[in-house]
Protein backbone atom coordinates (compact mmCIF):
# COMPACT_ATOMS: atom_id res chain seq x y z
CA UNK A 1 0.00 0.00 0.00
CA UNK A 2 1.61 3.30 -0.80
CA UNK A 3 2.48 5.90 1.50
CA UNK A 4 -0.14 8.75 0.90
CA UNK A 5 -2.63 5.90 1.29
CA UNK A 6 -1.55 4.84 4.41
CA UNK A 7 -1.59 8.28 6.07
CA UNK A 8 -5.27 8.87 6.71
CA UNK A 9 -5.26 5.63 8.13
CA UNK A 10 -2.56 6.37 10.68
CA UNK A 11 -3.70 9.77 10.84
CA UNK A 12 -7.31 8.39 12.42
CA UNK A 13 -5.20 5.79 14.90
CA UNK A 14 -3.24 8.44 15.93
CA UNK A 15 -6.55 10.45 16.53
CA UNK A 16 -8.43 7.84 18.39
CA UNK A 17 -5.34 6.95 20.54
CA UNK A 18 -5.15 10.70 21.36
CA UNK A 19 -9.24 10.66 22.22
CA UNK A 20 -9.34 7.74 24.47
CA UNK A 21 -5.94 9.15 26.71
CA UNK A 22 -7.54 12.76 27.11
CA UNK A 23 -11.29 10.40 28.12
CA UNK A 24 -9.11 8.56 30.91
CA UNK A 25 -7.47 11.35 32.04
CA UNK A 26 -10.77 13.48 32.72
CA UNK A 27 -12.80 10.33 34.20
CA UNK A 28 -9.69 10.47 36.26
CA UNK A 29 -10.05 13.87 37.49
CA UNK A 30 -13.54 13.11 38.42
CA UNK A 31 -12.69 10.56 41.19
CA UNK A 32 -12.04 12.37 44.58
CA UNK A 33 -9.03 11.69 46.53
CA UNK A 34 -10.54 10.69 50.31
CA UNK A 35 -8.59 12.24 53.37
CA UNK A 36 -9.10 11.48 56.76
CA UNK A 37 -6.35 12.74 59.71
CA UNK A 38 -5.98 13.57 63.09
CA UNK A 39 -4.01 16.41 64.28
CA UNK A 40 -2.98 17.68 67.83
CA UNK A 41 -2.74 21.38 67.49
CA UNK A 42 -2.74 24.28 69.66
CA UNK A 43 -4.20 27.67 69.63
CA UNK A 44 -1.81 30.94 70.16
CA UNK A 45 -2.12 34.00 70.83
CA UNK A 46 -0.36 36.77 69.34
CA UNK A 47 0.58 39.33 71.87
CA UNK A 48 3.58 41.16 69.37
CA UNK A 49 5.71 40.53 67.05
CA UNK A 50 7.59 37.51 67.19
CA UNK A 51 5.76 36.51 70.57
CA UNK A 52 3.22 34.58 71.17
CA UNK A 53 1.13 32.64 74.05
CA UNK A 54 -0.16 29.00 73.87
CA UNK A 55 -3.78 29.62 74.68
CA UNK A 56 -5.09 25.62 74.79
CA UNK A 57 -4.22 22.51 72.94
CA UNK A 58 -6.96 21.44 69.79
CA UNK A 59 -7.73 18.53 68.46
CA UNK A 60 -8.51 18.51 64.85
CA UNK A 61 -10.33 15.70 62.98
CA UNK A 62 -10.06 16.05 58.93
CA UNK A 63 -12.62 13.59 57.24
CA UNK A 64 -13.31 14.58 52.95
CA UNK A 65 -12.65 14.72 49.68
CA UNK A 66 -10.58 16.65 47.57
CA UNK A 67 -11.90 17.01 44.39
CA UNK A 68 -9.45 18.04 41.22
CA UNK A 69 -11.86 18.03 38.34
CA UNK A 70 -9.59 18.89 34.95
CA UNK A 71 -11.77 22.10 33.68
CA UNK A 72 -12.52 23.27 37.11
CA UNK A 73 -10.21 26.60 38.13
CA UNK A 74 -8.99 24.83 41.08
CA UNK A 75 -9.09 21.60 43.30
CA UNK A 76 -11.27 22.36 46.05
CA UNK A 77 -11.97 19.85 49.57
CA UNK A 78 -15.25 19.09 50.64
CA UNK A 79 -15.92 17.64 53.91
CA UNK A 80 -15.26 17.86 57.84
CA UNK A 81 -12.86 20.01 59.86
CA UNK A 82 -13.43 20.03 63.25
CA UNK A 83 -12.01 22.10 66.18
CA UNK A 84 -12.04 20.39 69.77
CA UNK A 85 -14.04 23.50 71.53
CA UNK A 86 -15.35 24.76 68.86
CA UNK A 87 -19.04 23.25 68.76
CA UNK A 88 -20.33 24.09 65.60
CA UNK A 89 -17.64 22.65 63.58
CA UNK A 90 -18.68 18.78 65.61
CA UNK A 91 -20.30 16.85 63.07
CA UNK A 92 -21.02 20.01 60.64
CA UNK A 93 -19.80 18.33 57.27
CA UNK A 94 -20.79 21.25 54.97
CA UNK A 95 -17.61 22.41 54.55
CA UNK A 96 -15.83 23.71 51.19
CA UNK A 97 -12.20 25.05 51.04
CA UNK A 98 -10.96 25.96 47.74
CA UNK A 99 -7.31 25.69 46.70
CA UNK A 100 -5.49 28.13 44.47
CA UNK A 101 -1.91 26.94 43.10
CA UNK A 102 -1.82 24.01 45.35
CA UNK A 103 -2.62 25.63 48.76
CA UNK A 104 -5.67 27.23 50.67
CA UNK A 105 -4.60 31.07 49.87
CA UNK A 106 -6.86 31.97 53.36
CA UNK A 107 -10.02 29.48 52.22
CA UNK A 108 -12.66 30.61 54.45
CA UNK A 109 -13.95 28.04 56.81
CA UNK A 110 -17.80 28.61 56.82
CA UNK A 111 -20.17 25.98 58.59
CA UNK A 112 -24.29 26.02 58.20
CA UNK A 113 -25.04 25.97 61.69
CA UNK A 114 -29.06 25.36 62.01
CA UNK A 115 -30.90 27.36 64.72
CA UNK A 116 -34.63 27.72 65.15
CA UNK A 117 -35.42 26.71 61.82
CA UNK A 118 -33.04 29.37 60.21
CA UNK A 119 -29.36 28.65 59.59
CA UNK A 120 -26.52 30.94 60.23
CA UNK A 121 -23.04 30.60 59.53
CA UNK A 122 -20.40 30.50 61.40
CA UNK A 123 -16.47 30.68 60.77
CA UNK A 124 -13.82 29.26 62.50
CA UNK A 125 -11.53 31.82 60.09
CA UNK A 126 -9.10 31.51 57.13
CA UNK A 127 -7.22 28.41 56.36
CA UNK A 128 -3.69 27.85 55.25
CA UNK A 129 -2.34 24.27 54.00
CA UNK A 130 -1.50 22.30 51.17
CA UNK A 131 -3.81 19.70 49.28
CA UNK A 132 -2.08 17.11 51.48
CA UNK A 133 -3.31 18.70 54.76
CA UNK A 134 0.27 17.92 56.17
CA UNK A 135 0.03 21.01 57.94
CA UNK A 136 -2.25 23.88 58.10
CA UNK A 137 -2.87 27.56 59.97
CA UNK A 138 -6.20 28.89 60.79
CA UNK A 139 -6.59 32.41 61.48
CA UNK A 140 -9.12 32.54 63.73
CA UNK A 141 -12.44 34.38 62.75
CA UNK A 142 -14.23 36.66 66.01
CA UNK A 143 -17.81 37.95 65.16
CA UNK A 144 -18.87 41.11 65.78
CA UNK A 145 -22.46 42.75 66.13
CA UNK A 146 -23.20 45.94 63.96
CA UNK A 147 -26.42 46.38 65.59
CA UNK A 148 -30.09 45.53 63.66
CA UNK A 149 -28.80 41.69 64.27
CA UNK A 150 -26.09 41.51 61.52
CA UNK A 151 -22.69 40.52 62.07
CA UNK A 152 -18.98 40.97 60.69
CA UNK A 153 -16.41 38.47 60.82
CA UNK A 154 -13.21 40.01 61.65
CA UNK A 155 -9.64 38.41 61.73
CA UNK A 156 -8.30 37.85 65.49
CA UNK A 157 -4.70 37.63 66.99
CA UNK A 158 -5.59 33.49 67.36
CA UNK A 159 -3.89 31.15 65.59
CA UNK A 160 -4.54 27.27 65.30
CA UNK A 161 -1.63 26.09 64.19
CA UNK A 162 -1.60 21.94 63.38
CA UNK A 163 0.26 19.84 63.99
CA UNK A 164 2.28 20.97 67.39
CA UNK A 165 2.42 20.67 70.30
CA UNK A 166 5.11 23.26 71.45
CA UNK A 167 5.97 27.62 70.42
CA UNK A 168 8.54 26.09 68.56
CA UNK A 169 7.11 23.54 65.75
CA UNK A 170 4.10 26.06 65.89
CA UNK A 171 6.77 29.43 64.88
CA UNK A 172 7.61 27.13 61.93
CA UNK A 173 4.51 26.09 60.34
CA UNK A 174 3.77 30.19 61.03
CA UNK A 175 6.64 31.00 58.73
CA UNK A 176 5.93 28.23 56.05
CA UNK A 177 2.71 29.52 55.44
CA UNK A 178 3.24 32.96 55.61
CA UNK A 179 0.98 33.84 58.67
CA UNK A 180 0.56 37.98 59.40
CA UNK A 181 -1.93 39.88 61.08
CA UNK A 182 -3.38 43.16 62.23
CA UNK A 183 -2.69 44.60 65.53
CA UNK A 184 -4.92 46.69 67.38
CA UNK A 185 -3.89 49.34 65.43
CA UNK A 186 -4.30 47.76 62.26
CA UNK A 187 -0.42 47.70 62.05
CA UNK A 188 0.35 44.85 59.88
CA UNK A 189 2.63 42.26 61.86
CA UNK A 190 4.78 39.55 60.46
CA UNK A 191 5.67 36.23 62.74
CA UNK A 192 9.62 36.01 61.70
CA UNK A 193 12.04 33.16 63.20
CA UNK A 194 14.85 34.57 62.41
CA UNK A 195 14.28 37.73 64.70
CA UNK A 196 12.88 36.05 67.78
Amino acid sequence: MPLNKKLPRIFLICLLIAVVVFSVLVAASYLPRRVQQDFLGIELLMTGENESEILQAVDIRIDGQIRNRIFAAYPRFDGLIEGSGYGFTMNNPNLTVPFINGFSMGGSMMYPVLERGATRIESLGWLYTNEDFSSFVIHITEWVALGGGTYQGQQSNRVIVAPATDADVAIELLNLHGFSWSDEFGVMRYFERENR
